[in-house]
């Protein structure tokens, strides 16, 4: 009989190993309350408010953007998330089919630092909440958020199903009374505001700003996407799977950041500098009502930030090769430290470059965090306190919420590029073969890379001139503004198309050879 199986007070025992069929249980419904809860939080809600606010998009072009991108990325998660049932293992797992052994250890660090690094922006807007809400020093109530969502991380799966499951019901409430408050007091004729931060490329790319803006977000679960269908039986509908994946998570973020680009037509004098709480606090005024938003900004943090606790722990898991000592460990290392040193060297904050000095601490925390997971076994909730650990210590910058969260929201918005053409390519295989391939072939060490490397790394490359974000606009992206950032949908089709012309030719060679 199994110890854990259903067991919701009993830590997790499995980490990236297949789940075997004695642990299987589930049903396809549970998903609908996992990523509807998470994504009924304030970042979701904030996310709408930067469609307006830092791209000057007219409400109505704001919404129209949000709605596509949203549906888009939406429909992607519910498919990734049906691999799950039907391979039993995670979704940085599941990726080593199109990548090879040690070429996915490329997507698992990003998916590990992601994960951090959304935790620590999370954490920082659901502390800033606490302390307006109790009063209490930056520190403690930092504290106390960190101890809750570790725990609830460290005992793991059905931990955060039951969590995520009660905790729709009350943020969804909450943020219906913020919708019942926004609403009156919305302008829903608010024109294009051509005095907006990123306001260059007028209306029509402020719509595909926001789309991509909202594609982004969502993409941004796919790397998890699997870890939480993956105890399901086998035998789970991969339709019933989609639906609930999709309308859990496709709900929330449509009104949610609807509801945030409202709220910006609604709060006169607001900018894409205010913090969420402020904004919310702004709405709400000082009464009941304030505390409900307030409470619903906390617990918000919570819901997400488990997830990404949990999957980043996953993706850390996946770096790790018992059979090489410092090799690989050392390689990634480098190679992190060096792209977060570039990546922040493009940085400004307040208008000016950060000092060298924060760049190279910066890059040293990422190379060691990095060297930890690739170099020593680690057990999922040894991982989970790590990853809780690193996200809590970036928090402490948070006593100025509003900058420090638009710092890090900028970086991490300039390393969600690598997901859209990851997704094409995890998504392009499971079509050319992942489907049938058995599941343990993605624990062994050969190939050790393969062709979704290739595409990859092209449909990375390929978007690079189409980017156009608060640190860097890509030369194509400057010299047409009004196409606004398609970046991610050029990454796409480019890695997909790649991946496609390669899984082929290999099919060709293996034919010419029997």
């Amino acid at each position: 009989m199994s110890a854990y199986k259903d067991e919701t007070l009993v830590v997790e025992p499995h980490g990236i190993e297949q789940i075997p069929d004695g642990e299987r249980h589930g049903r396809p419904s549970g998903l609908f309350g996992l990523w509807f809860g998470a994504n009924a939080e304030i970042a979701t809600w904030a996310l709408g408010t930067l469609s307006v606010a830092l791209y000057g998009t007219s409400l109505k072009g704001a919404i129209f953007g949000l709605l596509i991108g949203n549906l888009a990325g939406c429909v992607l998660l519910g498919v990734l998330a049906t691999f799950g049932a039907r391979k039993g293992v995670p979704q940085m797992v599941q990726s080593r089919y199109a990548f090879g052994f040690f070429g996915n250890m490329i997507p698992a660090a990003l998916t590990y630092l992601s994960g951090i690094g959304w935790f620590a922006i999370n954490t920082v807007f659901g502390t800033y909440a606490l302390v307006t809400l109790t009063h209490l020093p930056y520190v403690a109530a930092l504290v106390a958020m960190l101890v809750f969502q570790v725990v609830i991380a460290v005992y793991g799966y059905n931990a955060i199903h039951a969590f995520e499951r009660v905790m729709a019901y009350g943020l969804g409430a909450a943020f219906a009374i913020l919708l019942v408050v926004t609403i009156p007091r919305v302008n829903f004729a608010a024109p294009f505001n051509p005095h907006a931060p990123l306001a260059f490329g007028g209306e029509f790319a402020g719509i595909i700003l926001s789309t991509a803006l909202s594609f982004s977000y969502a993409a941004g679960w796919m790397p998890f996407a699997s870890d939480y269908s993956r105890y399901l039986p086998a035998a789970t509908s991969p339709k019933r799977i989609w639906l609930n994946v999709f309308l859990g998570a496709a709900l929330p973020c449509i009104v949610l950041e609807s509801m945030g680009a409202a709220a910006m037509t609604a709060v006169h004098g607001a900018s894409a500098d205010a913090s969420p709480t402020d904004i919310v606090m702004t709405l709400l005024g000082s009464g009941v009502l304030a505390y409900v938003g307030l409470i619903a900004v906390t617990f918000g943090t919570l819901t997400a930030n488990i997830l990404n606790i949990y999957s980043g722990a996953i993706g850390g898991l996946v770096l790790k090769d018992a059979r090489r000592a410092w090799t690989s460990p050392l390689l990634l290392a480098v190679m992190f430290g060096a792209a977060t040193a570039f990546l922040l060297s493009l940085a400004k904050n307040g208008g000016t470059p950060l000092p060298v000095a924060v760049v190279a601490i910066a890059s040293l925390i990422v190379a060691a965090a990095v060297l930890v997971v690739s170099r020593f076994s680690l057990l999922r909730w040894q991982a989970a306190i790590l990853v809780g650990v690193l996200g809590g210590a970036l928090s402490l910058g948070g006593s100025d919420p509003a900058q420090t969260a638009k710092l890090y929201t900028n970086f991490l918005l300039v390393l969600s590029y690598w997901v859209a053409p990851w997704a094409a390519v995890v998504f392009v295989a499971w079509l050319t073969g992942g489907r049938e391939s058995p599941a343990e072939r993605l624990y062994e060490r050969q190939p050790a890379f393969g062709a979704g490397l290739v595409a990859w790394i092209a449909g990375f490359v390929v978007s690079v001139p189409f980017w156009s974000q608060a640190w860097y606009v890509g030369p194509i992206a400057k010299s047409l503004p009004r196409i606004g950032d398609i970046s991610y949908y050029v990454g796409f089709v480019v890695a997909a198309v790649v991946y496609l012309t390669l899984a082929r030719r290999r099919e060709e060679v293996a034919a010419t050879a029997s």
